[in-house]
Parts: structure tokens; C-alpha cells; sequence
């Protein structure tokens, strides 16, 4: 897996959760589906629309570990059990905003992923708090503001940036390089943000 950048990962308006991610040129880069009725988080990459030829897999760790897991670390493997890396959640900080490691299949940080804006996280929490009235406003602040998210190399300069951007009937990312891409990062790189947008994508 080595995509063309920027990158488009696009939520189906649908009852199950689908995720197609597109490159530059348009072309399918992966298709993703979430495993239902588990025990802990499992993500299935497919490279086809027929999901006839899977590709990955992103599980959390350890049993029961989920959404529900604050610092689950979930790792990304090919279908052949090799692993590409690791995303590892920053723990209690992520709730009011993204904070994340991305790290290599020898588990040595390769990048970080953090929300530009952690405070919008923080007024949609507030807004929504409110009765009915509240459901409505956080509506509308889904849909005017949406939030950006940086991702850093080891070196602690800026690599790539997410951006959601305005939709009525599906989420949609969008993914810029800010630099050229190395080979060896494509891999990584995209099943990690997949998985961050899975994480993200009803912020905002």
C-alpha cells in the first residue's frame, strides 16, 4: 500500500459502518468495515468494493479493550500476521481532544496525531449537554465546524494534515502531505488515519 496523496477517506451514509479511502487520482485504496458483536475493536481492510480480498487488520489490545479503553493500544497487521505498527491513544487526554502515537512495526515512534483545536471538542460537549435545544445548536456545529488535525514525524515536524470537511448525508476527510512522503511511510501512515477518523469522526 503506497497511495497517491492527498487522500479522501469517506464515511457511506448507511446502519453499518463503511469507510472508503481514495486517492488522489480517484482510485480505491482501501475499503474499511467494522467488526460487530466483539468483544474489542476489530477493523477490517479490504483492497476491493466486493471486499473479496482483505488486506489488514486493526484490533485493540488486550480483552475488552474498545472504545470504552482509553489508552487501548490497537495494532495494524497485514492479513499474513506481519505488523506494520501501532496506534497507541494518549489516555484520559483524548477525550477532549485527539491525542495519539503512531508507531512502527518495531515500535519506535514514527509520528504524532493531535486535534489543532481541542477546545471545539470541549463547546460541543457543553452544547450538547442541553436538552433538546442543545441536541439542535450541536447539530449545526457539526456541520459549520470541523476540526483539523496535524500529524508530526518523529522529529516533531509537521508531515501530513486531516481535514473533515462539510457533508449532510456522509463524514468526509481529507488527508494532505506537507512534505513528500517517504516509501516506507504510505503503509502506515494511511491505516493509522483510518483509524483515527474511525475514532474522531463524531467529533465535529
Amino acid at each position: 500500500m503506497n497511495p497517491t496523496f492527498p487522500l479522501t477517506l469517506e464515511f457511506k451514509f448507511s446502519l453499518l459502518t463503511e469507510l472508503r479511502v481514495t486517492d488522489a487520482e480517484g482510485q480505491l485504496v482501501a475499503l474499511v468495515k467494522e467488526k460487530f458483536f466483539s468483544v474489542r475493536d476489530e477493523v477490517r481492510v479490504y483492497a476491493d468494493d466486493g471486499r473479496t480480498q482483505q488486506t489488514h487488520t486493526i484490533r485493540a489490545q488486550g480483552l475488552m479493550a474498545g472504545a470504552l479503553d482509553w489508552r487501548a493500544r490497537r495494532l495494524i497487521r497485514r492479513l499474513n500476521g506481519t505488523p506494520v505498527g501501532t496506534l497507541q491513544a494518549h489516555g484520559v487526554r483524548t477525550l477532549w481532544g485527539a491525542s495519539y502515537e503512531l508507531q512502527g512495526a518495531d515500535e519506535t515512534l514514527a509520528f504524532t496525531l493531535r486535534d489543532d483545536h481541542p477546545w471545539m471538542s470541549v463547546v460541543e460537549g457543553v452544547i450538547g449537554a442541553v436538552p433538546l435545544v442543545g441536541d439542535l445548536i450541536a447539530a449545526g456545529f457539526d456541520y459549520l465546524v470541523n476540526p483539523t488535525y496535524t500529524v508530526r514525524d518523529a522529529a516533531g515536524e509537521p508531515a501530513f494534515r486531516v481535514r473533515k470537511r462539510r457533508s449532510l448525508f456522509s463524514r468526509r476527510f481529507e488527508v494532505e502531505a506537507l512534505r513528500p512522503v517517504r516509501p516506507e511511510e504510505g503503509e502506515l501512515v494511511t491505516l493509522g488515519l483510518i483509524q483515527l477518523v474511525l475514532r474522531e469522526r463524531e467529533r465535529g
